[in-house]
């Protein structure tokens, strides 16, 4: 996504997983984690609870990204985490 500068508010909509990478429905899922990657690598920018230990929920978040360059591409992933805090892979 392209942001200006100073800064740009960005609304990530996103639907949580409700399987594992196993395959297996979710049970536990603690939250979903939105990683902005400005060029400098990943960095958190928000962690959102998740709506149910079995997921599913619909996620619309904004996050307002401050940039210095006029015009800046970012990249954007979600990764969803379980209660024994194991993160699975980002999606895009």
């Amino acid at each position: 996504v392209k942001v200006k500068a100073p800064e740009s508010t960005v609304t990530i909509a996103y639907t949580e997983p409700t399987t594992g990478t196993d395959g297996k429905p979710l049970t536990n899922l603690a939250r979903t984690t939105i990683y902005v990657d400005a060029g400098t690598g990943p960095m958190i920018g928000k962690v959102v609870p998740a709506t149910k230990p079995t997921g599913g929920g619909k996620m619309s978040e904004q996050i307002t990204l401050t940039v210095k360059d006029a015009e800046k591409e970012v990249a954007l992933c979600v990764t969803a985490t379980d209660t024994d805090d194991r993160e699975g892979p980002a999606s895009p």
